[in-house]
């Protein structure tokens, strides 16, 4: 009950408000008479206080101070309003006394003589215990409807729809840990803008009553939290607060289920993700047999992986100064909102390094990656750096060795820190493929298969010359007039079979760079060191 609803009622028909006309909207708990020096022992927080004003009358002191006395006492106990009967004790309320109610954030109300006491306490009260029970009955139904809503396995995403019949209030529903919002209307681009207002707040600031004052429309936001971080929130619009208990009622109860609804949800994507790394471990490692085995294995996990070539992109991904909880948690809703963003299949390797699979039919490159991964680390307010590296495109089949590229170009981009791009393409590899190569040896063989067999393969259809060219003029340091006298040939003959050498290794002979990954080559077939596959 408000003190507005006090007015309204037959008895306060000539009720007058002396002081207090913008504070009608206090609650009123219960009404209590005041005629007796101890009259203060029985009133409580919210009470309506009755009185002629006769206790407090001393000669001590004047009608005003009297006045301010008792409004300082009736402000500390919290009630709500006071009501007197102007004429007999108290002949009336100066201007002063009403501006100091109205700044301590009393109701002064001068009440009818006429009526008795009893007249006047009777409907205030029934009024409230009808009220009471009106709100027992509300928060019976709002029970009611929500173990309706939850026996008939309701899809969850109803839930705004029942907010809003229950509140009568337009609602939202955000989930961090997925990024969806759902709505019991649709959202329009202006409330998509508010929307995203709200959520930037709530993410990252101590939330205060004045927190949502800047947004252009009155919105009541409910943060839901589990073990200090942000699952969500609900959002009531063109509604500043709510007070009734039938209405917090329903706000906790979608809460709890929302709370429930999101463990179900990270249960199966931990479970999802925990079944698709393994089988990535499992193709990362050799274990299929042939790239039929790879799809079909990759459709009992939720992936369906094509025939198409495919690379790795791996990234080394850390959030400082968490625990171990708080990293797991972390992680898990980090790739599921990458997964949903970039459409790519993500899981973790045996070094947990995060491994991310890309067809090479997909139009996804590793610049939007990473601008997604930007955007995800912002999200979750995690400043630190990641670093990544990329293999070729291989047959799914051998896969493994873009993992291994990958791995490489990781370690690189690792040891380099911040001096270069964050993820690092193999392909821009020199010799560093050897230096950060856990098998330098097995790289270097890797190496001279891929720059120098195909030479010998030229050599062996056309009779060209270019693999014993490009060993002698390396071997004399790169010299053309000395490789021309040495081969019998002309320097222009020399310059022609390093243009085609160049053609079909995609190195330059020229370069300095190039000219390490050739001797290397050459100092495996010297050496004559086992040739790895």
């Amino acid at each position: 009950m408000r003190i507005k609803d006090v007015m309204l009622l037959q008895e306060f028909t000539h009720a007058k408000i002396i002081a207090g006309k913008d504070l009608l909207e206090k609650e009123v708990t219960g009404a209590t008479i005041v005629d007796a020096p101890d009259g203060f022992s029985w009133i409580e927080r919210g009470n309506f206080i009755l009185t002629t004003g006769f206790p407090f009358l001393t000669n001590e002191n004047s009608l005003d101070e009297t006045l301010k006395k008792l409004i300082l006492t009736l402000f500390e106990k919290g009630v709500s309003g006071l009501g007197i009967k102007i004429g007999r004790h108290i002949p009336s309320v100066s201007i002063d006394v009403q501006n100091f109610a109205e700044q301590y954030e009393i109701v002064i109300i001068e009440l009818d003589n006429q009526i008795a006491w009893a007249d006047m306490i009777i409907p205030i009260v029934n009024h409230i215990n009808n009220e009471q029970r009106l709100e027992l009955e509300k928060v019976k139904n709002i029970y009611e409807e929500f173990q309706y809503f939850l026996l008939s396995k309701t899809d969850f995403q109803q839930l705004p729809l029942l907010i809003e019949k229950l509140t009568s209030q337009k609602a939202t529903i955000y989930l961090h840990s997925i990024d969806k919002l759902y709505s019991s209307f649709e959202l329009t681009p202006v409330y998509e803008e508010i929307t995203s207002d709200i959520i930037h707040i709530i993410k990252t600031k101590n939330l205060t009553k004045e927190s949502f004052q800047e947004i252009p429309i009155q919105v009541y936001v409910k943060p839901i939290y589990e073990n200090r971080y942000l699952e969500g929130c609900i959002i009531l619009w063109e509604c500043q607060d709510i007070h009734a208990p039938w209405e917090k009622v329903a706000i906790s109860q979608a809460t709890a289920i929302l709370l429930t609804e999101l463990q179900k949800i990270k249960s199966i994507i931990s479970l999802s993700q925990q079944n698709r790394s393994g089988f990535l471990v499992d193709l990362l490692h050799g274990k299929f047999n042939s790239t039929e085995e790879i799809i079909r294995v990759s459709r009992e996990v939720n992936w369906d992986l094509t025939d198409q070539p495919h690379q790795l992109l791996l990234i080394e991904l850390k959030f400082p100064d968490y625990n171990k909880q708080d990293t797991l948690i972390l992680t898990s809703k980090f790739i599921f909102l990458l997964e949903k963003y970039t459409l790519t299949k993500i899981g973790f390797d045996s070094n947990n390094y995060l491994v991310v699979l890309l067809d090479a039919a997909a139009e996804i490159d590793v610049t939007f990656i990473c601008e997604k991964i930007d955007y995800l680390l912002a999200k979750y307010n995690v400043k630190n750096a990641y670093f990544g590296g990329i293999g070729r495109l291989y047959p799914l089949q051998s896969i493994v060795k873009s993992y291994n590229e990958a791995l490489v170009s990781l370690h690189f981009a690792q040891a380099k820190k911040n001096q270069l791009a964050k993820v690092v393409n193999f392909e821009q590899l020199n010799f560093e493929r050897i230096l950060f190569s856990s098998q330098p040896i097995k790289e270097a063989s890797f190496l001279q298969q891929e720059y120098l067999m195909p030479l010998k393969e030229f050599d062996e259809k056309k009779t060209a010359e270019l693999y014993n060219t490009l060993k002698v003029f390396l071997f004399n340091n790169a010299d053309f007039n000395k490789t021309a006298e040495q081969l019998f040939v002309h320097k222009n003959t020399v310059r022609y079979r390093l243009s085609l050498i160049k053609e079909i290794s995609k190195l330059n002979p020229e370069k300095l760079q190039d000219q390490i990954l050739f001797y290397i080559g050459f100092l495996l077939e010297e050496l004559q060191l086992p040739t790895y596959q």
